[in-house]
């Protein structure tokens, strides 16, 4: 999965990360020969799971096996890290549509002197010339973040327009009105959820996977109870949005469940109902008392 990728990809200069330093930890081995998961770890402020999580997504160039549960790693792997980092952080980018760009975000000449503060120009031409996913994937990751921050009311085209760095003619392309890409940004919270589930280190019980999703879930709750509201005002744009969040969000909690076998998918619903249930029910029971107050597209 990595090696074919990654082949051409030669190292740069760390673009760092877009937030703190991490603290710098003297290296354990032979630089020139690699260092463990852990230095890694340390260098880039990645926890040691999601590094793993990251290798197995084929998001990293390959690393030098020494076991079947040890590998080295070198600045590569930084440089790597610290830029998925920025494409997370900055610009929003899903993880499988970074696992296409950042070979070749890595491999660019880097006899030019690379600067920390040149990434952005170096992702925007890459963005200019990437696919339409590329872009579709953008403009409803910033948009979840609007609607979820100011509410459908809040928001207008031309904001996610700016804050996706696309003209509105872009994204008339993609997307036929505000509404829709809605829909398409209450849909990606189950992606975006799971991603950062796949990332749990270890298998957890349902009250421990219930906590686990309501804090995941809790930055996208606004844009959740304004679907859930719309569809029990039984706005026919809504209708059934809510069981197509909760079925994805339960299929990804499935695999991260100490329950196994035909007891797991029920359990991952339990889940996925007690965490939605115990962040919207509060407005929800308001809602469903006061008819005549207005939410939603």
């Amino acid at each position: 999965m990595e090696g074919s990728r990654w082949s051409d990809a030669r190292a740069l200069p760390s673009p760092g990360p877009p937030g703190p330093t991490p603290r710098a930890m003297p290296s354990l081995v032979d630089p020139h020969a690699g260092f463990t998961v852990s230095v890694l770890a340390e260098k880039t402020g990645t926890p040691v799971p999601t590094i793993h999580h990251y290798r197995h997504l084929g998001l990293l160039p390959e690393a030098t096996e020494l076991a079947s549960n040890r590998f080295l790693y070198d600045e590569r792997h930084v440089e790597a890290l610290n830029l998925i980092r920025l494409l997370r952080e900055r610009r929003n980018m899903p993880l499988e549509t970074i696992r296409e760009a950042l070979p070749e975000l890595l491999a660019f000449n880097h006899e030019t002197g690379l600067r920390p503060d040149n990434w952005d120009e170096v992702i925007d031409a890459y963005l200019e010339r990437s696919g339409p996913a590329v872009v579709s994937a953008r403009l409803v990751a910033v948009a979840r973040e609007a609607f979820a921050q100011h509410g459908y009311a809040g928001v207008n085209v031309a904001d996610i327009c700016s804050a996706a760095d696309v003209a509105k003619g872009t994204f008339y392309r993609y997307f036929d009105s505000k509404e829709e890409v809605f829909l398409a940004a209450a849909r990606s919270t189950v992606e975006a959820v799971g991603e950062q589930l796949d990332e749990v280190p270890s298998p957890m019980s349902e009250p421990q996977a219930i906590e686990k999703l309501k804090l995941l879930l809790a930055p996208m709750a606004p844009l959740l109870l304004e679907v859930a509201t719309g569809e029990l005002r039984h706005q026919p744009n809504l209708m059934g949005v809510v069981g197509v969040i909760t079925a994805g969000l339960a299929s990804r909690v499935v695999p991260r469940l100490r329950t196994r076998g035909k007891a797991a998918r029920p359990a991952a619903r339990r889940v996925v109902d007690a965490a939605l249930v115990g962040l919207l029910r509060p407005t929800l029971d308001s809602v469903t008392a006061s008819p005549s107050s207005s939410s939603g597209p």
